[in-house]
């Protein structure tokens, strides 16, 4: 497909691509490098034309191990809620733009093209990790996922260490993990507190 591309001038490529709709648009970036670049020197996707409708939705259920998809029954899924080709599934964890975010794994459901995830690097303590989506294709043909540190949750059954409990909440420095399409590498990334903590964490 991209030495295809290649042999097209990029002014009739680009004429073609601009009768497309923006959602075909969108998914047209992801076919090859020359398509994304003509794309996007050539504004062919501006933001403000982007769809706005639902074409489905997920929605997890307690009590339930995998998500369930519905789309309007009058005209059927124009994409499958399926996952079924990926190696193993689990909850949808967020989504941003046509992409999912799985545990371990992000998938465009569209394409049914999937990338798997690299373990996280341990946030330590005994804090858990919120992981979000974040993906604008208007922008960029990559994403990139957020590991955000949750305050433990108050349970009676689990006891924290003390020194745990007097923790600052949020802490005045807290450092989130970001994987990176484009690096397909985690990262730290330092946040600072903005005005003073809600608490410690024995408070919240």
């Amino acid at each position: 497909m991209e030495n295809q591309a290649v042999l097209l001038p990029q002014d009739m490529l680009a004429d073609v691509l601009r009768r497309l709709a923006p959602r075909d648009l969108a998914i047209s970036r992801c076919v090859s490098k020359a398509w994304c670049t003509i794309i996007d020197a050539r504004h062919l996707l501006p933001a403000d034309l982007l769809p706005h409708w639902v074409g489905g939705i997920i929605i997890n259920f307690n009590g339930l191990m995998l998500s369930e998809f519905f789309s309007r029954p009058s005209t059927g899924p124009s994409v499958s809620g399926h996952l079924n080709y990926l190696p193993s599934t689990s909850l949808v964890k967020d989504h941003c733009n046509g992409l999912l975010l799985l545990d371990g794994y992000v998938v465009n459901p569209a394409t049914r093209q999937w990338a798997e995830l690299p373990p996280c690097p341990s946030l330590g303590l005994e804090f858990f990790d919120g992981e979000h989506l974040v993906f604008d294709p208007t922008i960029s043909p990559h994403y990139e996922v957020l590991a955000i540190p949750i305050c433990p949750m108050s349970d009676p059954d689990v006891k924290l260490d003390p020194a745990l409990e007097e923790l600052e909440w949020p802490p005045s420095l807290c450092i989130i993990h970001v994987f990176s399409s484009r690096t397909k590498q985690w990262e730290e990334r330092p946040l600072v507190r903005e005005g003073e903590s809600a608490g410690t964490i024995a408070d919240i």
